[in-house]
């Protein structure tokens, strides 16, 4: 019989009720606990599970009998829960960025290894079908070896945020690189592997807010020499979408969203004959026409939470752990570095 995980909810926003309603419906998963300074929402949350509801997050560590947490607050909170939830004995899943400082989450993933505790970021992105199948064509071999990556993803800016928190660098880290652009940055090195080297371009020309880009421009090379090009916007102004193509010397994929679509082109050699594949996806679109964007959503999160199971049991799948939510944030602050100082950053390995 499949052990079951009792999880704590901190954060029960818009993010934070998806969260509970994934966790309802996977097996071996219990919410038990939901916290949030708002008690109103924290009871919301937790009512559907019947699990109990607390005003501090720290109350509920202490009381809840709890194996995992997961963190669903604004970004600027996720160091001081995340280490609370570790020292406290458990596991975290914690929501992207997994902080807004190279530094903060330095401390977090420290602190998951020296209390031997399973940490991962949530980039639910990259359950998204369309990503799936371009990984799955690339581990399988079909495009030969990769050899570049292209990457964007935009949306209209402020028009887009229903909170003020939402742009402020001192709450995010940044602008677009650390918003919408997190999850590209989270792409890239899903496809491409590990970045060693970063060369970028930061502007806030646009909306003008201090701190927050409105759009970033990077040149990435992998640890195989692979390399990537990347672009993060606030400007987008047809509205969200995003796309990411891998190149191989015998082929390429293509995934995309908004609407969800993904492409593979085969051969044999380089410019020879090309097998064309192209899947379409006319269901999410139906079903984001009837219940929005959050039902594509809550099943990403979902399929992250078996995933985040099988973390417990050393069988991971496409999870990002601790180690891919530090490194999106390095890349994205190195893009900024590199640009303020016109100049390439190398990042170091991560043991």
């Amino acid at each position: 019989m499949q052990q079951v995980v009792r999880f704590g909810l901190v954060g029960a926003g818009e993010i934070g009720r998806l969260r509970a309603a994934a966790l309802r419906n996977v097996p071996g998963c219990s919410l038990e606990a939901v916290a949030d300074a708002d008690g109103t929402r924290a009871q919301g949350a937790a009512r559907p599970s019947g699990a109990r509801a607390f005003e501090n997050y720290q109350r509920m560590l202490d009381e809840g009998p709890l194996d995992a947490v997961i963190v669903s607050t604004p970004p600027h909170l996720h160091e001081e829960i995340a280490l609370a939830a570790l020292e406290a004995g458990k596991h975290v899943l914690c929501e992207k960025p997994l902080a807004p400082t190279v530094e903060s989450c330095r401390r977090i993933l420290e602190c998951a290894r020296r209390h031997g505790r399973s940490l991962a970021t949530g980039f639910n992105q990259r359950y998204f079908p369309a990503i799936q199948f371009v990984k799955q064509v690339l581990d399988r071999g079909e495009l030969g070896r990769l050899r570049h990556v292209k990457a964007y993803a935009g949306h209209s800016g402020l028009n887009e945020f229903r909170q003020p928190w939402e742009h402020d660098s001192r709450i995010i880290g940044g602008g677009t690189l650390m918003d919408n652009g997190i999850h590209l940055i989270d792409h890239v090195r899903f496809l491409l592997g590990d970045v060693e080297e970063v060369y970028g371009f930061a502007s806030s020309r646009i909306w003008n807010l201090n701190g927050s880009e409105d759009n970033g421009f990077a040149l990435l090379r992998g640890e195989k020499d692979a390399i990537a090009t990347l672009h993060s916007s606030w400007s987008e102004w047809r509205g969200y979408r995003f796309s990411i193509e891998a190149f191989g010397d015998r082929g390429m994929a293509r995934a995309s969203y908004g609407p969800m679509m993904a492409t593979a082109v085969r051969m044999e050699r380089p410019g020879g004959p090309a097998r064309r594949e192209r899947r379409l996806f006319p269901w999410i679109a139906v079903r984001e026409k009837l219940s929005g964007w959050q039902s594509t959503v809550r099943l990403t999160f979902e399929q992250e939470l078996r995933d985040f199971l099988g973390l417990l049991e050393g069988k991971p799948g496409s999870i990002a752990d601790g180690v891919a939510g530090l490194r999106a944030v390095e890349i994205a602050h190195a893009i900024r570095a590199s640009s303020e100082s016109r100049s390439p950053v190398k990042l170091a390995r991560e043991a």
